[in-house]
């Protein structure tokens, strides 16, 4: 399985280093309000992702009066041990493997599988695509290796294609990235079609045993970026460049593509309440990270930032019985230890943080250097 063995933080928010041994199974962060519990799951997230979910600007990121910051992690999957890092200062980032800099965040990305659960995660389904898009290509770019080649053809198409339809260039200069960006809408579109298809078994099993209660399916109803009805991509694009012309950006295409989750019929955000709609995004990351392990053969590691504000105490336990059941090796933040089970000590870890300083609590045989 695929685990995090050991963190090094540089300079990261209000963290000025640290260097943990970590456990198997839970590793459990307690500590009060603005004492780095986020910052730990913000940074994990920054070397698998290479963004944050929690600003856009890297100046946040890095500790005052600091010029940089670093993120280090030792990993084991099932064959090798490998070495990841990220340092970032104002105006450059720097991404390194077992000490090789590499040229791409997909290149260290492929080797971190990383999902996050926030208290903004219910987020997914009441607010624009983007972010289902971003669900659906994390399990396309993680299985399918020909899919960021695909994707990043597309977006290069279509950056160019917009650009020249802003600048309201001729149709003939438009139409030249026509036949590149439609052909890798295309692959991208089956890819992910395939994907939704083999996760929605597991989803339905997952719905199943955090939602009892529901009595009806859940379907993934995909909306491929252009109408249902369309039978001819080039043609539909033909037809609507004088609207493309007239709006100045591209109306079709797989930057277009959503989903809808349903329970008999019922849009999932009518017929969930606040509390079903977690229990929800749990399930959908729980299905992916069993289809990861499916496909990939590797588990998939679990981000959770402030786990007692999800779910209440019967549905906190599930949820760790599933992620145990998974193999699946999670981070967890809380303000409290006693709100969060310890259901196999010998696999678990339990840290406090206060001012960004980390100090273990007994359990598993790990420790930390200053």
């Amino acid at each position: 399985m695929t685990q995090i063995v050991k963190i090094q933080l540089h300079s990261f928010r209000n963290i000025t280093q640290a260097n943990c041994q970590l456990a198997s199974g839970l590793n459990l962060f307690i500590g009060d309000n603005a004492a780095g519990k986020t910052s730990l799951i913000e940074s994990l997230w920054l070397l698998a992702t290479g963004r944050s979910f929690r600003s856009s600007k890297i100046k946040d990121l890095i500790q005052i009066d600091q010029s940089q910051t670093t993120v280090f992690l030792e990993i084991q999957n099932s064959k090798h041990q490998h070495r990841l890092a990220v340092q970032k200062s104002a105006d450059s980032t720097t991404l390194r493997l077992d000490g090789a800099n590499l040229k791409s965040q997909a290149q260290l990305a492929t080797y971190l599988p990383v999902q996050l659960l926030t208290p903004e995660s219910h987020k997914l389904l009441e607010e624009g695509p983007k972010a289902r898009r971003s669900f659906m290509d994390w399990g396309c770019f993680h299985q399918n290796p020909t899919f960021i080649d695909n994707w990043r053809i597309f977006q290069r198409s279509l950056k160019q294609r917009n650009s020249a339809l802003k600048k309201r260039m001729p149709a003939k200069m438009v139409q030249i990235w026509d036949t590149q960006l439609i052909e890798s809408a295309l692959k991208i579109d089956q890819m992910r079609q395939d994907y939704l298809q083999k996760l929605a078994p597991h989803l339905q099993n997952f719905c199943q045993n955090l939602m009892p209660e529901l009595e009806a399916d859940v379907g993934c109803h995909y909306r491929a970026g252009w109408p249902q009805a369309t039978e001819n991509l080039e043609q539909l694009m033909h037809e609507n460049l004088l609207k493309d012309q007239q709006l100045g950006h591209t109306q079709y295409g797989a930057h277009r593509a959503d989903i809808r989750f349903k329970f008999a019929g019922r849009e999932a955000l009518q017929m969930l309440s606040r509390g079903q709609q977690k229990l929800f995004v749990c399930a959908l990351l729980l299905a992916q990270a069993k289809l990861h392990e499916e496909i990939c053969g590797e588990a998939v590691i679990m981000l959770i930032d402030d786990l007692p504000a999800e779910l209440d105490e019967f549905h906190r336990r599930k949820l760790l019985e599933l992620l145990q059941s998974l193999g699946i090796q999670h981070f967890i933040t809380s303000t409290a230890e006693n709100l969060i089970p310890i259901l196999s000590p010998k696999t678990s870890q339990i840290w406090r943080i206060e001012y960004g300083n980390f100090s273990p609590i007994g359990l598993g045989s790990t420790s930390i250097d200053y």
